[in-house]
């Protein structure tokens, strides 16, 4: 005997006819029918005899019955549970985001999966990239997304995306209206807001050439601070494209793209796939699916 052998006997025992039952599950009536004559032999006794234009369960049958409901009733309390489990996500779940996702990726995907998952609680944290990792590590954060030169090697990475990086410079600018790709060497003289030289070093081999640059009055950590200075000191940057479209929105600036590959890469990271329970996932794939769409 086989699963839908038992739910085509458990129907037809419920409804009394096979056209029900056929409509129940959503088969032909000869499917029902050859699956309960199935089961019969299966069991060596008769489940059925007609009555009328029905169908009358026989002795044997209904006691074999309420044995296929005490089964079945411990499948239905597992469909419950998972179908519970699925439609009502609980408990809490940490995400940190570097400052410039806060304004376009991860708010926009928090509304969408609060809206769908109203149960579940989120909470949000801004922070760098090395202290985002520090917290995912720390089991203080489930997830973040960050911002890096080198893919996280003691994190599990959900997602990854590079981000070629623009130059950031005033609207009246003569190279604002370039119609090619800004080569580096054209500006590493002109006034300039730099990213801190501590950050610089850690990056990759084609980040180090910015070393080489005249000592920037102005410097900064982040990409957002770097951008915020730029736009109200008129000084060229060298940011990400996140970074660009935020700061670029408030005007006084525009982006143009640089010859030279200048590159990071973009990560939601998490710890060991094990450890992410279903609404950390869902978090995750909700924030991914904003970053597929920018």
């Amino acid at each position: 005997m086989n699963l839908r052998q038992l739910e085509a006997f458990r129907a037809t025992l419920r409804i009394g006819s096979v056209t029900g039952a056929a409509k129940q599950l959503t088969l032909s009536q000869p499917s029902v029918t050859r699956l309960v004559k199935e089961l019969e032999r299966s069991v060596g006794f008769p489940l059925f005899v007609r009555s009328g234009r029905g169908l009358v369960a026989t002795v044997e049958g209904r006691r074999f019955g309420d044995a296929v409901e005490g089964m079945f009733a411990g499948t239905d309390k597992l469909k419950e549970t998972a179908d519970a489990i699925r439609d009502s996500i609980h408990g809490e779940v940490q995400i940190g985001v570097t400052p410039v996702l806060l304004y376009q990726i991860t708010p926009e995907a928090i509304a969408k999966l609060h809206h769908r998952k109203p149960n579940l609680k989120i909470g949000l944290k801004v922070n760098n990239s090395p202290g985002l990792i520090d917290a995912v590590i720390m089991q203080q954060l489930d997830l973040a997304v960050v911002n890096v030169y080198r893919r996280p090697d003691t994190l599990h990475v959900l997602y990854e995306k590079e981000l070629h990086y623009v130059c950031l410079l005033p609207e009246k600018h003569a190279l604002a209206q370039s119609v090619t790709p800004i080569d580096l060497e054209m500006i590493k003289d002109v006034q300039h807001v730099a990213y801190d030289r501590a950050r610089l070093q850690s990056a990759q081999q084609n980040w180090l050439q910015l070393l080489s640059w005249p000592q920037a009055d102005l410097s900064a950590y982040s990409n957002i601070a770097v951008a915020s200075l730029a736009r109200a000191t008129g000084k060229l940057a060298i940011v990400d494209p996140y970074t660009a479209k935020t700061v670029a929105a408030l005007g006084g600036v525009v982006t143009r793209p640089i010859r030279q590959r200048l590159i990071s890469t973009l990560c939601v990271v998490g710890r060991s796939v094990d450890t992410l329970s279903l609404a950390v996932r869902e978090l995750a794939d909700a924030v991914i699916a904003e970053l597929d769409t920018t």
